[in-house]
């Protein structure tokens, strides 16, 4: 009887939905079922797709209600879902889908039964309509052009005309993101599989030790975007590199493990700066070393906390921190392998979501390093010339990060071009060009 009731409840609500939702231009699309693992580390069948917004104006409040089928088309399961992000963490109901747009949504499922078998699911879709949200394109600076939208986690320099990009979970590895190819002067873009995906075998997990997927996703499994070795951690988070089949493993740090390892900044020739912190407003430790296991920095334990996510030289042997100094908060820059600093400039610090500084090495000293710094009318781009000891603000960036999102930022090798990127709601990939803005 409670099993019927729960059924004739389940009916009900899902006619109500259906009513409420037949002129919605909330359309579902790429319905898939797959198998997750809940918080209580049960196995639960889940539909999962995207939800288009076809219409013309903006939703919020948006739930999902799925029934699924078996193949006698008889409902034997259902389940009320909601959008969720990239890494499928919900989004708060408040959360507006704009006209034209897409965002991933997850509904998990609960069968009538043991033993089922899901061949179909239906899902409909309610909102409430939000007449007043903004549906404009944004008014992005001069020298600024948005190339993607989307949550874009990851960006490789090919040259200075190419460059291509990952989208999806900031935790997934490079070979579960889904890359493009974008060529700058002809503006234009191709899906790619990424060059390197095709290394990554079973023969060299086994050869890494990381055949059991937890350890495997956990490993952060990354090549040299500019060398041949590869760098990733083991499940003690030892940082190790090792040669692209996997042999000639060396031992950066290890002693790690009381540290959450949050990303991986590519320097040149191999060099990395590998950071880390535990949430969101945590100072931020590092190293920095690179893939033929040369160590360049103090380990991650004895290096000064910064207020931010470092950035590094391209050399790797100085990082650009913030720290509080006497009540003052400013940028330094340290010795990687000494604990020895020089202010460079006082600002305040941003959280450590938004991307860290970078350092654009020229002739005869003059250096640069661009910062995104909090303003009065959102995130700013600032340019310290080293050379006059000089702090610019060249313009406004397209960032409206919430605490759970993440931008970072990448040089062009041609140090012509920045490439901006971000995940979330308003995430996506701008291109910055330098030669537009004020000189530094």
């Amino acid at each position: 009887m409670r099993r019927l009731a729960i059924v004739i409840c389940g009916l009900l609500l899902s006619a109500a939905a259906a009513l409420r939702a037949q002129d919605l231009p909330l359309v579902p699309q790429e319905v898939v079922i797959v198998p997750e693992v809940d918080v209580y580390g049960q196995e639960v069948l889940f539909a999962e797709g995207l939800l288009l917004n076809a219409g013309t104006t903006a939703y919020s409040g948006i739930s999902l209600f799925a029934e699924a089928f078996d193949a006698a088309d008889e409902v034997v399961g259902e389940g009320f879902g909601y959008l969720v992000n990239a890494c499928n963490a919900a989004l708060l109901p408040d959360v507006a889908l704009l006209p034209g747009t897409t965002q991933r949504f997850a509904v998990p499922l609960e069968l009538f039964e043991d033993g089922v078998t899901v061949e179909r699911v239906e899902v409909t879709v309610t909102g409430d309509e939000m007449p007043d949200a903004s549906a404009a394109d944004e008014a992005l600076a001069t020298g600024i052009t948005r190339i993607a939208s989307g949550e874009v986690v990851s960006v490789e320099w090919i040259d200075g005309d190419n460059l291509r990009y990952g989208a999806g979970c900031h935790r997934d590895l490079f070979i579960d993101l889904i890359w493009t190819e974008y060529n700058l002067p002809s503006e234009t873009s191709a899906a790619i599989e990424h060059p390197k995906a095709g290394l990554v075998t079973e023969a060299l997990r086994r050869q890494l030790g990381l055949l059991e997927p937890l350890y495997f996703q956990h490993s952060a499994l990354s090549y040299a975007p500019n060398a041949r070795r590869l760098v990733y951690q083991t499940e003690l988070n030892t940082m190790i590199t090792a040669e692209p089949d996997g042999s000639f493993k060396r031992v950066l740090f290890d002693r790690l493990s009381d540290r959450t390892l949050q990303g991986i900044t590519w320097l040149n020739e191999g060099r990395f700066l590998a950071y880390y912190y535990g949430a969101f407003g945590d100072t931020v430790t590092y190293f920095t070393a690179n893939v033929d296991g040369q160590t360049l920095s103090e380990p991650a334990r004895n290096s000064i906390p910064s207020l931010i996510t470092p950035g590094a030289a391209p050399d790797g042997e100085d990082v650009i921190i913030a720290q509080e100094v006497d009540g003052t908060v400013g940028y330094y820059l340290k010795r990687a392998a000494f604990p020895t600093t020089e202010l460079l400039f006082e600002a305040q610090a941003p959280g450590n979501n938004w991307p860290g500084p970078l350092y654009e090495q020229g002739a005869d000293d003059a250096d640069f390093i661009y910062a995104a710094l909090p303003g009065d009318d959102g995130a700013r781009l600032a340019c310290f010339n080293r050379q006059t000891g000089t702090l610019s603000d060249l313009t406004t960036l397209p960032l409206g990060l919430a605490s759970d999102e993440r931008a970072w930022w990448s040089l062009a090798p041609d140090q012509e071009h920045i490439a901006l990127y971000a995940n979330g709601l308003h995430g996506g990939l701008w291109l910055i060009d330098l030669g537009a803005l004020p000189e530094c």
